[in-house]
């Protein structure tokens, strides 16, 4: 038979026990019953016979002298037993059955155990009473302990051998000894056990407070019940979850609850008396920006707090007429509100020290945005003294002054705080100082007429056209252009031109035409360059033609070129003329070509400087390196794309003369040629 059907054997016959089944059992006449069926109510089990007989292999078959009889093989019987028994190979035992009983109980009840405890005690809690004085602390500890292992010395840890123990109470058959650093427990008893010890402990006092510390062994629960014989002291317990301080009868009592393995450490000194409860005072520096936009005024002021005797919740200021809170800003701030030109400032909780808080808020100064308007200052209130700075600086083009101060006086913007001049980028233009309970400073507010400046501008155009005999002529234009919000360079155009191409920083634009007929060129916005803003090119070409036989050059005489003209300035304009090498174009008298109008034949175009210590700039060169520049990057962009970019390049051929102007403003421009020689051959 299995252990496993020894164990439900186990279990079946446990209850037969309880049901007191005899000996020697005998057929049952009764139907059977099923297996642990409560038969009354004494709590008794009866088991079917059959099922008896199935689990434990009873057989009622055999000779009288067997048939109480159990056959166990040895790994049945170390099952029963819970131990192991060497050497015994394939050994059987044969056992009558009140023997097979016994043994059966006793199997149970010691599986009923549960093995081995874990340790060999629990100390499961422990208290210290003590009385506490400047020359030494008594301590009675009653430590509670159950001691778990049956057998053997048991050593139990009490107390540790720095203290000096007066007394102690042990259980019967118990000893005390000190071992290492710790008063040891020995008995061989088992279950629960109370020791109490009566022990001392030094005190030290050092600066007037007086402190004491031992060890103690870990215990489930630990409680301090400590007595001091006087009042008005403050007793701190370290590491302490819970401490209860009260007095009476001349004494201070404390009870207090400690970790498992917080050592005991006290310290106590003589109590400070708690300070009357006194009205906060506080004190309060300002520090104000005011901005003169167009028709309104903008603050920003910085309060500083110095509140003392006790903590505040709420900060109160007073509002200037007109003026509108738009935010408010500072460690801790709840909530605010304005009621009667009064700003409530709730905090989360009391703030006592230095405090600073920021406010920002608006006054209009009317439609115009001239005459006197007295700056508005937010004012703390139920403070002792406030001072304060103002500065004003002018967002608009408005002349501010004030020429009369009530209460202030003005101090040069130098003498202003570093923090508010670290608040603005624009220059402070009057700056004050105040220590008066009241005060008014009107400001004059003097607006005057916006002039309009430049925002975009051409700084070169290289313009290079080439004529036929015929009367055609091909034009290409690139203008350098620096803009900052232009949307259109509008050109005036010469009469009946072909626009071919366009393009703005080297990407096609589609021109329009404004109701005067002048093309309009998209811009872009000039991106930022070390030096302000970087210029793009503007590029353009175009054809003029005629089919007018009478409209044609003749073989000599003078020919009249227009040339675009910008809505932007111009600081230099070079031009490429390319003409018929058959022709001749020098005046009678001398070798230089007969142009003329508003631009200048040069030999070779002038370099100009920004500043006498910078070197100069090929103006042409430059233009060339911007325009190769956009043109590789829309290259780029049409490939990544898929496109293939068209380029209009001029097919230049013959006697090449060079103009230029400086500064070319709203003018027209144009060529006047002399020539001669235009005959076909």
């Amino acid at each position: 038979m299995s252990t496993s059907r020894w164990f439900l054997a186990a279990l079946a016959a446990a209850a037969l026990i309880l049901a007191s089944v005899p000996a020697a059992p005998a057929q049952p006449k009764a139907p059977a019953v099923p297996a642990a069926t409560a038969a009354d109510d004494k709590g008794q089990v009866v088991l079917p016979w059959d099922l008896f007989k199935k689990i434990t292999g009873y057989d009622e078959a055999r000779g009288p002298g067997e048939a109480g009889m159990f056959t166990l093989t040895w790994e049945e019987v170390e099952g029963l037993l819970g131990m192991k028994i060497q050497n015994m190979g394939q050994a059987r035992v044969r056992i009558p059955w009140q023997e097979f009983k016994a043994l059966l109980q006793w199997s149970l009840e010691q599986k009923q155990k549960g093995g081995p405890p874990p340790a060999d005690f629990a100390v499961t809690g422990a208290e210290y009473t003590g009385d506490l004085t400047k020359d030494g602390a008594v301590f009675t500890a009653t430590v509670k302990v159950s001691v778990l292992k049956e057998k053997d010395w048991k050593v139990i840890p009490i107390l540790p051998a720095s203290v000096a123990i007066q007394d102690v109470t042990l259980p019967q058959g118990a000893f005390l000894r000190q071992a290492g650093n710790f008063y040891e427990v020995l008995t061989t008893a088992t279950g629960p056990m109370e020791v109490k010890a009566k022990f001392a402990v030094a005190v030290t006092e050092q600066a007037g407070t007086l402190t004491l510390k031992f060890d103690r062994v870990p215990s489930s629960t630990c409680i301090l019940d400590l007595r001091l014989a006087q009042t008005g002291v403050d007793i701190k317990v370290t590491g302490a979850q819970s401490v209860i301080k009260k007095e009476e009868g001349g004494a201070t009592r404390v009870a207090a609850a400690l970790p498992a393995a917080q050592a005991v450490q006290l310290a106590w000194e003589r109590a400070i008396p708690e300070a009357e409860k006194v009205p906060p005072k506080l004190y309060a520096e300002t520090q104000t920006l005011l901005a003169v936009g167009d028709g309104i005024l903008v603050g920003r002021q910085r309060l500083k707090y110095n509140i003392l005797h006790s903590g505040v919740r709420v900060l109160k200021l007073k509002v200037p007429d007109g003026a509108s809170i738009l935010e408010v800003k500072g460690d801790r701030v709840r909530d605010w509100r304005v009621a009667q030109a009064e700003l409530a400032v709730a905090l989360s909780s009391e703030v006592l020290g230095d405090y600073t808080l920021n406010v920002t808020y608006e006054k209009p100064t009317g439609a115009a945005g001239g005459g006197e308007v007295p700056l508005p200052v937010l004012r703390t209130m139920d403070v002792v003294r406030e001072k304060g700075h103002i500065g004003v600086v002018a967002l608009a083009n408005v002349e501010l002054s004030a020429p009369r101060l009530d209460g202030a006086t003005a101090i040069d913007v130098r003498e202003l705080p570093p923090e508010m001049l670290a608040l603005t980028g624009q220059p402070i233009l009057l700056a004050f100082r105040y220590v008066a309970e009241t005060f008014t400073v009107p400001l004059a507010i003097k607006k005057h007429e916006d002039v309009s400046v430049l925002v975009t501008i051409v700084d070169s155009a290289v313009i290079t056209t080439m004529q036929t005999m015929e009367g055609r002529r091909i034009t290409k234009v690139v203008y350098n252009v620096r803009n900052n919000r232009q949307q259109f360079l509008r050109l005036a155009m010469p009469e009946g031109v072909d626009i071919w191409s366009a393009s703005v920083s080297g990407r096609s634009v589609r021109p329009a035409r404004d109701e005067q007929k002048r093309v309009l060129l998209p811009l872009v916005r000039s991106e930022g360059a070390s030096s302000g803003l970087a210029a793009f090119p503007v590029e353009l070409v175009y054809v003029e033609k005629t089919d007018d036989p009478a409209r044609k050059p003749a073989p000599a005489g003078t020919l009249r070129i227009d040339l675009p003209r910008s809505s932007e300035p111009v600081t230099h304009l070079m031009v490429n003329l390319y003409l018929p090498k058959e022709g001749k174009y020098a005046r009678p008298w001398s070798s230089e070509p007969w142009i003329e109008g508003p631009l200048t034949v040069v030999k070779a175009f002038r370099q100009l400087t920004g500043a006498p210590e910078q070197p100069p700039v090929d103006a042409q060169a430059a233009a060339g390196a911007i325009q190769e520049a956009a043109q590789a990057q829309a290259d780029a962009t049409a490939a990544a794309a898929g496109a293939t970019p068209i380029r209009v390049n001029l097919p230049l051929d013959g006697q090449l003369v060079r103009l230029e102007k400086i500064l070319v403003l709203d003018e027209p421009l144009f060529m006047e040629v002399h020539y001669s020689g235009w005959e076909k051959k």
